[in-house]
C-alpha cells in the first residue's frame, strides 16, 4: 500500500476510519489550554453542540495515509465533494444486511465489532494510519463515532454501520471520502468483523459496496484502498 508524504491537514484517514485524532495523543507537550480540554469538551464540539476550534488540527506532523484519502478536506475546498441536489442514501436494506448512517447511538454496537476484529484491523490499518490503537477505549470509540457522525452532516465524508437485517448485531463499517488525486472521485473503505459465523459476508459486501458507489452515487471512478 503506497504511502504519501506526512502532512497537517484535516480529513486524515485516522479521522475517516477511526474518528476524531486525539491530540493528547499525538502531542504530549501539549500547550496549557489544550492540555487542560476534557473529553466532554471534544464531545461537544463533535456533536455540534459547540464550535469546533483549531487545536482538533492533528499536532505535529500528520499521520501518513493510503492515496485517495490524506487531503480530502484540502480537495474539497477546491471542489465541492457531492452535487448540492444529491440526496445522500440513508437506507439500504437486503436479505443479509442493513447499511446506514453510523450515530452516536451505535457506539456500542461499533465498539463491540472493533473489539471483536482487533488484531486484523491493527493489521490492515495499524501501521499506515494508526487505528485502532493499542488501548482503543469506550470513551474513545464515543468520541470517534460522534466525529463520524459529524463530518457527513457537514457533508465531508460519509461514515456507515453494517448491521444484520433486525440491527441486532453491527457487522462492520464503510467509509466514503473525497479523493485528493485526479483520477477518481472518491475513496472507499469497508470492513466487516472477525468474530462473525460466515466467511462469505465480507466478499458478498465488497461486491455490493463496488456496485452501490457507481450506481447510486455520482461518482465515475473509485479507488479502494487496500483492495485495489
Amino acid at each position: 500500500m503506497a504511502v504519501l508524504p506526512r502532512r497537517r491537514i484535516r480529513g486524515s484517514p485516522r479521522t475517516l476510519i477511526g474518528g476524531a485524532l486525539r491530540i493528547s495523543r499525538e502531542a504530549p507537550h501539549a500547550q496549557p489550554h489544550e492540555a487542560a480540554r476534557t473529553e466532554s469538551d471534544e464531545l461537544a464540539e463533535l456533536t455540534g453542540l459547540a464550535e469546533p476550534h483549531e487545536s482538533h488540527e492533528p499536532a505535529g506532523p500528520g499521520r501518513p495515509g493510503a492515496p485517495g484519502v490524506q487531503g480530502a478536506a484540502r480537495t474539497g475546498a477546491r471542489r465541492a465533494f457531492l452535487p448540492e441536489d444529491f440526496v445522500v442514501p440513508t437506507l439500504v436494506a437486503g436479505p443479509r444486511f442493513r447499511i446506514r448512517p453510523i450515530t452516536v447511538h451505535d457506539v456500542v454496537k461499533d465498539y463491540a465489532a472493533v473489539r471483536g476484529s482487533l488484531e486484523r484491523l491493527r493489521e490492515r490499518f495499524g501501521p499506515d494510519w494508526g487505528w485502532p490503537d493499542e488501548e482503543f477505549t469506550f470513551d474513545q470509540a464515543l468520541i470517534d463515532i460522534a466525529w463520524l457522525q459529524k463530518e457527513g452532516q457537514l457533508r465531508r465524508s460519509f461514515s456507515y454501520a453494517v448491521t444484520t437485517p433486525d440491527e441486532e448485531r453491527q457487522l462492520g463499517r464503510i467509509h466514503i471520502a473525497p479523493s485528493d488525486t485526479p483520477d477518481a472521485d472518491a475513496v472507499v473503505v469497508f470492513w466487516v468483523r472477525d468474530d462473525q459465523d460466515d466467511p462469505a459476508l465480507e466478499r458478498e459486501l465488497e461486491d455490493f459496496v463496488r456496485e452501490w458507489v457507481v450506481t447510486t452515487w455520482p461518482f465515475s471512478t473509485v479507488r479502494f484502498p487496500g483492495r485495489d
